[in-house]
């Protein structure tokens, strides 16, 4: 697993030296790394798009099922998989993107936190990236992000979800604002680009 992180962290301070070579800010060469590092991971992003464009296709048949099976919790989920397997859609499907992002977060951590690789007075607007921001203006701006990111997926015609539609942007900002801000940089950058590529497919079509 260290072996993993290790080339990881070494791709992604690769990839930052190289935007940073060509902008001399390691905030906007955070900016464009995330672009490059969207672009390598399109093809699973697009799937798990789909997959939720599917979902939310889905969701009036999924809640017809419940109303016929809603005391027989056994036949309720035979009868949901199935439903499933027929138009082969994954229901965590969703929960890819964030996996994924996980362990380039950790990277990224990695990499500003080394003094070698990204010099400690490095700044961005007013940031500094290696501290969290001081005006949390990029943790409110994550979970405005995250609230219409919620808003693309179709999460408010879920009744399941839609809980989730409100709670999820409040613990992005929870979660974020203690975070340095080149890790919010990332995120929210990484987060805008997921939103326009969602509205593409869950509202144009393929």
């Amino acid at each position: 697993m260290s072996y993993i992180y290790s080339l990881l962290k070494g791709a992604i301070s690769g990839l930052l030296h190289l935007m940073y070579s060509l902008t001399g800010n390691f905030g906007i060469a955070i900016i464009l790394a995330t672009i490059v590092i969207k672009i390598i991971l399109l093809p699973l992003t697009l799937k798990q798009d789909k997959s939720m464009k599917s979902m939310k296709v889905l969701q009036p048949e999924i809640e017809k099922i419940k109303k016929q099976y809603q005391n027989d919790s056994k036949m309720l989920n035979q009868k949901t998989m199935e439903l499933y397997q027929k138009h082969k859609v994954n229901p965590m499907g969703g929960c890819l993107p964030l996996l994924i992002q996980l362990p380039i977060l950790w990277a990224l951590f990695g990499v500003l936190r080394d003094p070698v690789t990204v010099p400690q007075d490095s700044t961005f607007l007013w940031m500094q990236l290696i501290n969290p921001d001081p005006y949390y203006i990029l943790p409110v701006l994550n979970g405005v992000v995250s609230f219409l990111q919620q808003k693309v997926m179709g999460s408010a015609d879920n009744p399941q979800m839609k809980n989730m539609m409100y709670m999820f942007p409040l613990m992005m900002v929870f979660i974020s604002y203690k975070m340095p801000a080149g890790l919010q940089i990332y995120w929210l950058a990484s987060s805008v680009a997921a939103v326009v590529q969602q509205y593409l497919i869950m509202k144009k079509g393929d």
